[in-house]
């Protein structure tokens, strides 16, 4: 099992989940607000850090996680969208 996790612009959450549904993920979660700091500065929502992040996460098995971190960064891509990050993570157990 791998896990694909986004760190998503939140502006763009609505085609993330457009793109998962396109892409026949098995099922996903989102955390609506994610706050941080990063090689694009701190993103915290607030009028003196806009720029709000969200926490995508689906888990399937290794070749369809892996096919669907390829599907959405592509995606990602040609959306122009320079801010969200994916990441393909191994999960060990799942109860």
């Amino acid at each position: 099992m791998k896990m694909v996790l986004m760190v998503a612009d939140a502006s763009k959450l609505d085609a993330v989940r457009a793109d998962l549904a396109a892409l026949g993920a098995p099922g996903y979660t989102v955390v609506g607000v994610a706050e941080g700091h990063g090689r694009t500065g701190v993103h915290d929502a607030s009028r003196v850090h806009p720029g709000a992040l969200a926490l995508v996460m689906a888990v399937d098995e290794d070749a369809r996680a892996a096919a669907l971190f390829e599907s959405l960064a592509a995606r990602r891509d040609a959306r122009g969208d320079d801010l969200s990050r994916l990441f393909l993570v191994p999960v060990e157990r799942q109860a």
